[in-house]
Parts: C-alpha cells; sequence; structure tokens
C-alpha cells in the first residue's frame, strides 16, 4: 500500500473511509428520510365501491331495512262517491274516485247505468246521457273487481203528489248510506222549511237496535236539539258542509208524534220545523224484502212507482196495508208498509 501511495498512504486511507462512510450515510437518508418532513407514509389500500344501498338486496329488502312504509297503490282502494247531484231537470252528476287510469263501472241495483275512466290522479266525473225519471235509484260502484263500501240512494218523485212530512213536492233526495243500510249523509233532501233557512229533516231509517237515525242539513257549525213532544231526545251538529246526523240513544215507544228540530247559532234558535211521524213496533212488523221504511218525501204513488214501475198502483200498497194507513194521501215517516207483487 505504501508503494501505491507513498509517505500518505495513512492519510488516503483515513480520507477514503470517510467518504465511504458519508456516501453509505447519504444513500440511507435518500431511502428512508421523506425530502418532505411534513409528509405521512399512505399504504397502499384496494379501492372498493361504496353504494348507499347494497346492489344485492331487492327493492322490498331495502325498504324493510329502512323501515320505510312503501306508497299505498291507488288500484288496491274501494271506488268511492264524493259528489252526487241531481238537478231539477233530472240530470245526475256524479264525482268519485278509484284506482288511476281505472275503469270505474255505475249500477243502479244489478243493471249498470254507464262506465268512465279515471284520470291520473284517480278521479272522475260521471254524467249520463240520459236524465233520471221519476222513481228510485241504488247506486254502486265497481272498478277493478272491487266494490264501493257505501251506496247512494236517489229517489226523484213525481210533480203533482202530496208527500210525507214536506211541504214541497219536487225535492229529489239523494243519501249515502252505510254498508248496514242505515244512512250515513244526506246529499240533497226534500227541505220541511221555508226559503229563510238552510234546515231540514231528510232521511230516517233505525239503526240494528231500533234506534231511530236521522239526518238533515242546517248552517254549517249550528248545533241542532230533537225533540219529540216536548222532551229534548237528542243533540246534532252540522258539519262544514252543513250536514247533520244522529242515532238516538233509546228507541222509541210505539205511536204518533211530533218531531221538532231547533237549529241554534250562539244561543238563539235561528230556525224550527216540525214534522209527524209514527214509530212502528218492531217486535211486531216482518221485515221482508218488499218491505219499506217510509221516508220525509215519500208518497204512496212514489213508493208504487219505485216497486212497480207505475204510480197508479199505489192502490195495492194501500190495500195491503189498510190497517196502517188512515189516508191514502197521508203517511208518515217511519211508518213500515209492506209493498206486495203485482200480477
Amino acid at each position: 500500500m505504501k508503494m501505491i501511495f507513498g509517505e500518505n498512504t495513512k492519510q488516503y486511507l483515513i480520507g477514503g473511509g470517510l467518504i465511504t462512510a458519508a456516501i453509505i450515510f447519504l444513500l440511507l437518508v435518500i431511502k428512508y428520510v421523506p425530502l418532505d418532513p411534513t409528509k405521512v407514509e399512505v399504504e397502499p389500500f384496494e379501492e372498493k365501491l361504496h353504494y348507499e344501498v347494497d346492489p344485492n338486496l331487492s327493492d322490498d329488502d331495502v325498504i324493510k331495512e329502512d323501515n320505510i312504509k312503501p306508497e299505498i297503490i291507488s288500484s288496491s282502494l274501494e271506488p268511492t262517491f264524493d259528489v252526487v247531484n241531481v238537478d231539477k231537470e233530472g240530470q245526475l252528476i256524479i264525482a268519485g274516485r278509484a284506482g288511476k287510469n281505472q275503469l270505474v263501472q255505475i249500477y243502479n241495483g244489478d243493471q249498470l247505468l254507464g262506465e268512465v275512466t279515471t284520470n291520473q290522479f284517480g278521479e272522475f266525473v260521471f254524467m249520463p246521457d240520459e236524465k233520471l225519471v221519476p222513481g228510485a235509484y241504488d247506486l254502486n260502484l265497481v272498478s277493478e273487481g272491487k266494490k264501493s263500501i257505501d251506496s247512494v240512494s236517489i229517489i226523484v218523485p213525481e210533480n203533482q203528489n202530496i208527500v210525507a212530512g214536506s211541504s214541497t213536492a219536487n225535492d229529489v233526495i239523494v243519501t249515502v248510506n252505510k254498508p248496514d243500510g242505515t244512512i250515513k249523509k244526506v246529499l240533497q233532501g226534500a227541505s220541511n222549511s221555508n226559503q229563510a233557512n238552510n234546515l231540514s229533516f231528510d232521511s230516517l231509517s233505525y239503526s240494528d237496535k231500533g234506534s231511530l237515525n236521522l239526518s238533515g242539513k242546517a248552517k254549517p257549525g249550528s248545533k241542532i236539539d230533537i225533540y219529540i213532544g216536548k222532551n229534548l231526545v237528542g243533540t246534532a251538529y252540522a258539519d262544514e258542509d252543513g250536514f247533520w246526523n244522529i242515532i238516538l240513544d233509546k228507541p222509541v215507544k210505539p205511536g204518533d208524534y211530533i218531531l221538532r228540530f231547533n237549529e241554534i247559532q250562539d244561543e238563539k234558535v235561528i230556525a224550527s220545523l216540525e214534522t209527524p211521524i209514527r214509530q212502528s213496533d218492531l217486535t211486531k212488523v216482518d221485515i221482508s224484502d218488499n218491505a219499506i221504511l217510509v221516508q220525509p218525501g215519500n208518497s204512496l204513488w212514489r213508493i208504487s212507482r219505485r216497486f212497480y214501475g207505475k204510480g197508479i198502483l199505489y192502490t195495492l200498497i194501500f190495500k195491503a196495508n189498510q190497517n196502517k194507513i188512515d189516508n191514502p194521501d197521508l203517511i208518515y215517516p217511519g211508518q213500515i208498509f209492506e209493498v206486495p207483487k203485482s200480477n
């Protein structure tokens, strides 16, 4: 080594060693110390796609997991009556709802009266080409095999006949009926009152316990006190559309009575009307398919027109119920008549 580097061999070896150490140190610094001391080394990872909803789940699973109730499909609903109106000329208008873009059939009993298709909102309006002739109608709606829960009864009277418990003879009666046949709401009725107020008594039926079910109209928000004779037997309230309905708490004993209605607002009687009724003895009445309960606005002529198609056949009903009818021109709401079959 001395021969190679001469007299300064030792110095060369020390210097070379220092240079080698410096190079090794520099390499280690470059490898393990980042140039940017603030930089954090990120470990490599496998990229994954994240879904808000697992794509392997069905729509039903998603609804159950999120506890979200699906929107009720309109096609599962029974068709309903919203508006029913008959003008003085017998023109019928029905508005209602069913499933979206579905066919709605309107039946009078078992006879198809007409059909209409709902719009994209499930609404429909039906107006038959022919006007209603005097008589009784029992309307139901059918859509997608589903029948309306409520039914609608319409009585179109003859113009020239005295009617029970009414001062007018040409008012059309339209009622919405519950499934058990009792009246739910009176849409149109033969008014017993004068033109100065809206109070009316439009329908009478019996509950399953034999109590009177009374309905009519008044000014919206009015209180209606009902009296039999001088006894207060119930209080009803007119809704926002002016309809009122009440089922008396107790059955009324058989007999003839004066039924009085007082319409009250601000603790003052603003209208009053009276009408005679005859409470039948339900324990002695054989209710058959041919029995009829007399309504406000009924007459023997009108009942005959309903059952026989001709008002002139009212004498058949009179003869079959002579023990209940004193005067064929004077019958009372609440009476129950047997309507015989005509030959």
